[in-house]
């Protein structure tokens, strides 16, 4: 089932220099169309997938967009389009705009230093869950890194990445988007609709040459690249965990403290000892520093029904 992209930062370089649009100042459009002028410079601007808004700057050069195209002027974001129809819904919003938009979307003499036309640098993959119980779930995933990223509790649900210095690298985050919908404080406890979105930042897209649209349109084994890369990240959250019985490949004196940490006995130890044993049993995959998840060591088996729903919205 293909991800949703929630949202598109790109930029289209010209081969020939056109006319910079005031002065090369941000078009900041409301989901009402309504414009306004902005003076931040564009590295500055840091937005959440949930702001309904497009920006837009022309100095010339480069035509600069950004935003969550394929909610703009939606009731709501539940449902999505694609990345390749997020690059084409913009063309047509820059076309209507008054934007030179020749070539747009594609790319002349890629990898060189003539290289023209359009690449990307952030995309936001998504979709949608069923889950009958939304906060086991997230107390199990609690404890399950992605890619040895560990995970934080965010405001709806955990997070991977958003403390990382590496802003331009990837992040991750499931959240209860039922309750979002609904204007709650916080997740619902029982049954609900939740999402697993990634971003995935500039310098991820160049290393796994994803900055280029034409690579989105390729197809492996019948799916789509954005299945394939949002694939790698949803099977990290569904993999097993480390079981109890295979602590026995951790070193002796490590594997003493994993089992205090499991137990809820945890000695009392200096910051640098702590800090260190933290971070090599990391490696294992537990983090000493959130409380043991007792849901998944339980003998006890408690099934969470977990159903994937298409969030894909059908465009005319």
């Amino acid at each position: 089932m293909s991800p949703i992209c929630d949202w598109l930062t790109g930029v289209h370089r010209y081969r020939i220099p056109v006319r910079s649009t005031e002065g090369g100042r941000i078009m900041k459009i409301d989901r009402d169309g309504c414009i306004e002028w902005e003076r931040r410079d564009w590295e500055q601007i840091r937005c959440p997938s949930s702001d309904t808004s497009l920006r837009i700057r022309c100095d010339g050069e480069k035509l600069q967009f950004s935003g969550n195209v394929g909610r703009f002027q939606q009731t709501d974001n539940v449902k999505g389009i694609g990345v390749v129809q997020c690059v084409e819904r913009f063309g047509g919003i820059l076309r209507d705009l008054g934007f030179d938009v020749r070539m747009f979307g594609s790319v002349l003499s890629q990898g060189t230093v003539a290289e023209s036309g359009t690449t990307i640098s952030r995309v936001d993959l998504a979709g949608n869950f069923k889950v009958s119980d939304y906060k086991a779930w997230s107390t199990i995933l609690l404890q399950r890194p992605i890619f040895r990223r560990q995970p934080r509790l965010g405001k709806y649900g955990p997070t991977w990445g958003y403390e990382s210095r590496r802003a331009n690298w990837w992040k991750a985050k499931v959240y209860d988007k039922q309750a979002e919908q609904d204007g709650k404080r916080g997740p619902y406890d029982g049954a609900t609709l939740a999402r697993f979105e990634i971003q995935l930042g500039s310098e991820y897209l160049k290393r796994e040459g994803l900055n280029y649209l034409n690579v989105w349109n390729q197809k492996s084994e019948g799916e789509d690249m954005a299945q394939v890369i949002y694939g790698r990240f949803l099977n990290e959250i569904q993999r097993e965990q480390v079981g109890v019985e295979d602590w026995s490949e951790i070193p002796f004196r490590l594997r003493t403290y994993a089992i205090l940490w499991r137990d809820g006995q945890l000695p009392q130890m200096s910051r640098s000892t702590f800090f260190r044993v933290r971070s090599r049993l990391k490696d294992y995959g537990i983090d000493i520093s959130v409380p043991c998840n007792v849901l998944s060591l339980s003998k006890r088996v408690r099934s969470i029904d977990l159903v994937q729903v298409d969030a894909l919205r059908q465009v005319a």
